[in-house]
């Protein structure tokens, strides 16, 4: 060891004592002159220039970081924060960012065509109750009655019908289409898939505006 290399590790063993001096278990952000000032203070420096020699060896050495006029005394913190506002897109192929999204892409397509499933069974559900209602109004007005009889049964109905069309479109603010009904039962199915099998969808989205 050299002179000026076992002054530097002699220093460096007074790191503890500085962060202490300077608060660093409260503080997260100090000036730059403060810490010159703790470093000439504590004896560790006896100008202002060994000070700022000093403040680089710590920053160098990973143990504070330095940015314009300010001293980071948790490092570690700082790159976590970087770490989570870069794009996945400019991750390593082999970062767990990109493991963790795609999992969860290939877990809610899986919801998604679950859900889809679900919603054609609904709607070949309904398409068989109108076949068979249309079946049984042609059965009791040729064979069990008459049309004078079915006629205000069919008119009732319709009406029904018109009336429940009306209360949905002032429900939803929506025309009640097929389209929109498709489109709302396949949103209603896919949060109750969600939440039946406790997909996070927060975390979800947060990678894919990263990736974005």
């Amino acid at each position: 060891l050299s002179y000026a290399e076992a002054r530097r590790f002699m220093r460096l063993v007074n790191v503890e004592s500085l962060k202490e001096k300077l608060g660093a278990e409260d503080r997260e952000v100090i000036p730059y002159a403060e810490l010159l000032k703790a470093c000439e203070k504590i004896g560790v420096a006896k100008s202002p220039e060994e000070a700022a020699a000093f403040a680089r060896v710590l920053d160098e050495a990973g143990v504070l970081l330095l940015f314009r006029d300010k001293v980071y005394l948790h490092p570690d913190k700082v790159v976590e924060l970087i770490r989570r506002a870069v794009p996945l897109a400019l991750l390593p192929e082999d970062d767990p960012s990109k493991t963790e999204l795609k999992t969860l892409q290939e877990k809610k397509e899986q919801l998604d065509e679950l859900a889809h499933k679900q919603v054609r069974r609904i709607l070949w559900t309904g398409l068989g109750i109108s076949v068979f209602q249309v079946g049984l109004f042609f059965r009791l007005t040729f064979w069990e009655f008459s049309w004078d009889v079915m006629e205000p049964i069919a008119f009732f109905t319709t009406t029904a019908g018109l009336v429940v069309g009306y209360a949905y479109f002032l429900f939803t603010s929506k025309d009640p289409t097929y389209q929109d009904m498709l489109k709302r039962l396949f949103l209603s199915r896919q949060r109750k898939l969600i939440k039946k099998h406790n997909f996070d969808v927060e975390r979800y989205l947060e990678l894919q505006r990263k990736c974005k």
